[in-house]
């Protein structure tokens, strides 16, 4: 069964064609109100990519660990437990970092789709402070050493630029509790922006390392399964059960090889980027129709994105099993 949600499954509203129906009545008059569709489908669209992303860093371990199984059943060699999970790349802890560091960016953004909406307050401003507190305890977490042994992630280059994130948030936060002029927390929500991109964009690399460190694993066991079968086949006394479990283990490998490039979460994070940088751009721009018409199409871009996420995750998965 897929986790995909129903409202990211249909086909039809990821046409070319509905997109620009959306643009042409979103911008024929552009207004607050104009804001809560695109905002919806924004949110709809990170939480599948949250859930994926989690998913897809996750199986990263199955897939070095399955490795080291293989490799001592291979070589007729004592499974050690320990060793098994030493091999992992990605503690949960790292995981969670950057899943409620996206889940915050996320929460951030349609926050702005707030003022952009004119509905902006003091509530606004501390649902937003609360955000800005959340990141900056993932950053301060970052470096308490809770990383995997063989981790393939930087924690204090995370650290750092989620710290930078929170404190660019916090700055926004607080101009709305004290409800400034309109002119004061646009200028503070663009000037500050670069840091929350920035945030966005390394959890992207750390998805797309995530994806090479899979790749890359994926194919070396893949190497060896290949080489056994063909060793097998040439011994004179040749195991038939052996030869009919190494086929079954190539075709596993083959089936996760083809899965694993609409697995990876990176460009879907990124379309999540551009639908960001959107909506700042239109708050920027006080609400005018070009950065509405923009807003709408790049939202539309982040659920095309997302929309097969979620089924290549768990495709994905159920293939390693």
């Amino acid at each position: 069964m897929s986790t995909t949600p129903p409202y990211l499954n249909k086909r039809c509203a990821s046409s070319w064609l509905l997109a620009a129906a959306m643009i042409a009545v979103f911008t024929a008059s552009c207004g607050p109100a104009d804001y809560q569709e695109p905002v919806k489908r924004f949110q709809q669209a990170s939480d599948v990519v949250i859930a994926a992303t989690r998913s897809f860093l996750s199986h990263e371990n199955t897939v070095e660990e399955n490795a080291v199984i293989d490799r001592e059943v291979f070589e007729q060699k004592p499974i050690d437990p320990a060793a098994i999970t030493e091999a992992d790349v990605i503690s949960p802890q790292e995981i969670k970092l950057r899943t409620e560091a996206l889940d915050a960016l996320a929460k951030y953004t349609a926050n702005l789709g707030q003022l952009a909406s004119g509905k902006a307050g003091a509530e606004v401003g501390k649902d937003t402070k609360t955000l800005s507190d959340s990141l900056k305890k993932l950053a301060e977490d970052a470096t308490s050493g809770s990383g995997a042994k063989g981790t393939i992630l930087d924690n204090n280059k995370f650290s750092g630029i989620a710290g930078a994130a929170a404190g660019a948030i916090g700055a926004v936060a607080q101009l709305m509790i004290d409800r400034k002029a309109r002119h004061e927390l646009e200028h503070a929500i663009v000037s500050n922006d670069a840091a929350v991109q920035q945030l966005i964009q390394l959890i992207a690399d750390d998805s797309t390392l995530a994806y090479e460190r899979q790749k890359t694993t994926l194919s070396a066991n893949g190497v060896q399964m290949y080489n056994i079968y063909k060793e097998e086949l040439q011994r004179s006394n040749r195991d038939p059960v052996l030869l009919l479990l190494m086929a079954d283990r190539i075709k596993s490998f083959r089936s996760q090889e083809s899965l694993l490039p609409s697995a990876n979460p990176a460009a879907a994070i990124l379309a999540m980027k551009k639908a960001h940088t959107a909506l700042v751009s239109s708050v920027a721009t006080k609400n005018s129709s070009q950065s509405l018409s923009e807003l709408v199409k790049a939202v539309h871009d982040f659920v095309s994105a997302a929309e097969p996420l979620g089924s290549a995750v768990q495709a994905l998965v159920k293939a390693t099993e």
